[in-house]
């Protein structure tokens, strides 16, 4: 089966490839029907990265966070037509020959496996009109969800996956630093999961208002003092990363614990001996993994957290061609709102 695919050769340059698909037996094709832009699919266009990396990277198909449709199935899992989200953390066949042994633990999970793929990473993403791919990896979605909303799927996974990093005990106060769409996602899957005083930090605050928190403060506004944080979750990433980590640093409470989600490409400088003086513990938290997706599905059935996230939804755009891609990734890149462009195949 032949279908068309989009990737990334070099900065800024997208190629068209013609794949030619093989559905192997514990796979399905799936028709790709909606998908959007992650940052770290913005990095890869704008050659963000260092050029050893880059170099390993192109050329790749790129995005991870997709919808689509089966075309075909051959473990006979799935109907025909019937939505799925696509899991982009794939652990491959060989993993009972894994040492690493972190699978099975609560904290952690497939997302931290050394041997996974993660697709638009080391693997290749959802760029495609069809993609052959794992039907362990592919969640049906209810029929009732909108497709532009299961969008949202991934990135609401990695909030759950951000908020099983601890064992909270369901009154904490926490902090969610960051106003993009990760800590608005993530802020309001709290407000779902999580009993106690829900806080968002943020540099601009017309984004902050539209946060469903409890409270919600500018960077650096000394009232923040006033708020006994227990839980603090850095969702900034970039330059501005180490700026937000060292008030996190201040601001929370002795012994308090702090996770870190957001992407910086080069190292960051943080306060240390404080860290050492408040006894504060630092997790790390990157991806998800299925049950992760599953639980974020769960959470989308209801009409109250779909009404939380539906705003995020700014526009649709459909890719007709290559021309298209390009300029949906240019928008992206332009895009200073709370939310996402959604794309719409139609290859």
């Amino acid at each position: 089966m032949l279908g068309k695919s989009f990737k990334i050769v070099e900065p800024r340059r997208f190629d068209l490839y013609i794949d030619d698909l093989v559905c192997a037996p514990d796979e399905a094709i799936v028709k790709i029907e909606y998908a959007a832009i992650c940052k770290a699919d913005l990095r890869y266009y704008i050659g963000a990265r260092d050029k050893r990396t880059l170099g390993f990277k192109y050329p790749m198909n790129l995005l991870h966070e997709a919808v689509g449709s089966i075309i075909l199935d051959k473990t006979n899992r799935f109907k025909v037509g019937e939505r799925v989200v696509l899991v982009p953390n794939i652990i491959p066949k060989t993993k009972h020959d894994c040492v690493h042994c972190v699978c099975a633990r609560a904290d952690l999970g497939e997302n931290y496996c050394p041997n996974s793929f993660f697709a638009s990473s080391n693997y290749n993403g959802f760029a495609r009109e069809y993609v052959n791919y794992p039907v362990d990896y592919l969640i049906k979605i209810p029929l009732d969800l909108e497709p532009q909303l299961a969008t949202f799927t991934e990135l609401i996974s990695v909030a759950i996956s951000a908020s099983r990093r601890l064992n909270l005990n369901g009154d904490e106060a926490i902090g969610v630093w960051g106003d993009g769409v990760l800590g608005y996602i993530l802020s309001t899957t709290l407000r779902y999961l999580h009993k106690g005083k829900i806080v968002v930090v943020g540099k601009n605050e017309d984004k902050l208002r539209q946060f469903k928190a409890h409270a919600h403060y500018l960077a650096g506004d000394p009232k923040l003092f006033e708020e006994e944080i227990q839980v603090a979750y850095e969702c900034v990433g970039g330059g501005f990363s180490a700026e937000a980590i060292n008030e996190i640093i201040d601001q929370i409470v002795v012994g308090g614990r702090i996770i870190l989600t957001g992407v910086a490409e080069e190292q960051v400088g943080i306060n240390t001996r404080k860290i050492l003086e408040k006894g504060l513990s630092l997790y790390g938290v990157t991806r998800s993994n299925r049950n992760d997706f599953k639980k974020a599905l769960t959470l989308l059935e209801n009409k109250e957290f779909q009404a939380d996230i539906s705003p995020l939804i700014l526009n649709e755009l459909t890719i007709s061609d290559i021309t298209d891609f390009y300029r949906a990734f240019e928008a992206e890149l332009g895009n200073k709102r709370l939310g996402k462009k959604i794309l719409r195949f139609n290859l």
